[in-house]
């Protein structure tokens, strides 16, 4: 792995909050993975789509953006993800309390402008909202990991074992299409032996189990914690509503 790469491969606990206390890119990363939890979270709670928009879009704004969520976060208090929902459960109260007005002026910097992402964020019926926070976590913690693990194969040199990886196993859970015939990606990569592409599989999943743990690792406290939100990470992406 380059130095490059390897920078960005943070493993610490609670490393991504802390820094995000002083640094705007990791607070923006910070708030890429949690907005589509707690949409999907609102439009389980009920709200219209556009409402769960505005209401995402304001809770990051006023309670993570202002930075008092990320300055009273504690690594004592556990699993980051359970302070936001908790945060989350309170803002809404809050919201409810008084006129919701919206002046429209706030820039949406954090929310998506691409449909399509609000249509991936939509959660399951058969989920309670803290359900559907968790599957959307879950969903973005595993989209973090394999951006992470293609950035390093593609700067690695390791191309052919990202396209391989991409062919077999990740185009096909994605669009739920056949995986690309071993022949052609013989052909495709110039390689003569079948085993050679399962190898380069195996190596490109064993990067992602680590990167997997290593974006875990940012939001718990200790080893057990990581433990667990792996576990949870699997269950949540198991789910097939």
């Amino acid at each position: 792995m380059s130095d490059k790469s390897a920078m960005r491969f943070k493993t610490t606990s609670w490393t991504l909050i802390g820094d995000a206390r002083d640094n705007r890119s990791d607070l923006e990363q910070l708030l890429a993975q949690y907005w589509s939890p707690v949409y999907a979270f609102l439009r389980r709670r009920g709200e219209r789509p556009a409402d769960a928009e505005d209401l995402t879009q304001a809770f990051l704004a006023k309670i993570v953006l202002d930075r008092k969520l990320i300055s009273q976060a504690d690594p004592a208090r556990g699993r980051f993800r359970t302070y936001l929902i908790s945060a989350l459960k309170n803002f809404v109260i809050d919201e409810y309390r008084h006129v919701r007005g919206r002046d429209g002026t706030r820039a949406p910097t954090f929310i998506p402008d691409d449909p399509r992402a609000f249509e991936a964020a939509e959660p399951s019926e058969a989920d309670d909202p803290a359900n559907a926070f968790d599957r959307q976590w879950a969903t973005a913690v595993l989209n973090e990991a394999l951006r992470r693990v293609e950035d390093a194969c593609r700067n690695d040199g390791m191309e052919r074992q990202w396209t391989a990886f991409d062919a077999r196993v990740l185009r096909p859970a994605r669009h739920d299409c056949e995986p690309t015939a071993i022949e052609e990606l013989l052909v495709r990569l110039g390689i003569s032996e079948a085993q050679e592409i399962y190898s380069m599989i195996q190596t490109v999943k064993r990067k992602l189990d680590r990167e997997l743990r290593a974006v875990v690792a940012e939001t718990v406290v200790d080893t057990e914690g990581i433990g667990q939100e792996l576990r949870d990470l699997r269950k949540f992406l198991a789910f097939t509503g």
